[in-house]
């Protein structure tokens, strides 16, 4: 289960406004954790290859900033780490190489805790951005958990970035246009009103190179016909999907659907399951008269 691999320290007193995110967790005893830990205090990701990552959570000043959620860290991105670290299979497998960072140029986008990129500079990646949207607690608090968990010696490999998604006129977005070839995204499907500016960003920092990849995975708990409205979006944007399945908290895995059970899911349950999408540019065929 993803909630093993998480230990939760220096837990602080939830504020007023953090009790929305909390019900996330609270319907029923039988319920699952989409998130863990709370704005200011610390949870350990345990990982079977790089031993014990601890990732402070950001304290958000303001209420559009606590409005992004990346005070937490989501399942998606407990997962994402454990596809990248290649430890997700007891036994090593084609899908490993799938995962693979190894120098590869890595940008993170709405990274949150940055823990997805923290794996991929440990397993290699010649160069990781970790970016987020341009809020000074958030980005001030990756950088901790970036120069925390990385040895010294690797962390010319790795830079923090403010980006918000759509926004790729400014230097950093022109000075990296098309050149990243893994993108990684973990849980910024939330608001569909961001879907279009995500999915821009992506094709702008994405490189040309046959081989550059998307890489998301994305929880059900704000409905999956907002997780599937996405996919719509990015492939009329000119990406397409190449592979896509859906995998549950335990390991499960089942076939993706755009509707399921008649469009009606039960909440617990729906929230036990994540979307996992690898993405690529769109190939156009080009046709010649004879």
């Amino acid at each position: 289960m993803l909630s093993s691999l998480i230990q939760h320290s220096g837990l602080s007193e939830p504020e007023a406004e953090d009790f929305f995110s909390s019900a996330l967790n609270i319907i029923s005893p039988e319920d699952v954790s989409v998130l863990h830990g709370d704005p200011g205090s610390s949870v350990i990701y345990k990982s079977t290859r790089y031993g014990d990552l601890e990732l402070g959570l950001a304290e958000p000043q303001t209420e559009d900033e606590r409005k992004l959620f990346g005070q937490y860290l989501w399942n998606a991105g407990v997962l994402l780490a454990e596809y990248i670290s290649g430890m997700d299979r007891e036994e090593p497998s084609t899908e490993s190489a799938t995962w693979a960072v190894k120098n590869e140029k890595v940008l993170e986008l709405g990274a949150g805790t940055g823990l997805a990129s923290i794996v991929s500079v440990l397993a290699g990646a010649e160069q990781t951005v970790i970016s987020d949207y341009p809020a000074p607690e958030l980005l001030a608090n990756i950088k901790v958990n970036a120069k925390r968990n990385i040895p010294a010696q690797l962390l010319e490999r790795v830079s923090v970035e403010s980006h918000e998604w759509g926004a790729v006129t400014d230097e950093f977005s022109n000075g990296h246009a098309q050149y990243f070839t893994r993108i990684l995204s973990a849980d910024c499907l939330w608001s569909s009103g961001q879907h279009h500016s995500l999915a821009k960003s992506m094709l702008h920092f994405l490189s040309f190179n046959a081989t550059a990849r998307v890489w998301m995975v994305a929880g059900f708990h704000t409905g999956r016909a907002n997780v599937a409205s996405f996919f719509a979006v990015a492939v009329e944007a000119g990406l397409e999907i190449e592979e896509i399945w859906e995998r549950d908290i335990n390991g499960g895995e089942r076939e993706w659907m755009t509707e399921r059970d008649s469009q009606v899911e039960d909440v617990t349950e729906r929230k036990k399951w994540l979307v996992v999408a690898i993405l690529r540019r769109k190939v156009y065929s080009v046709s010649s008269e004879a």
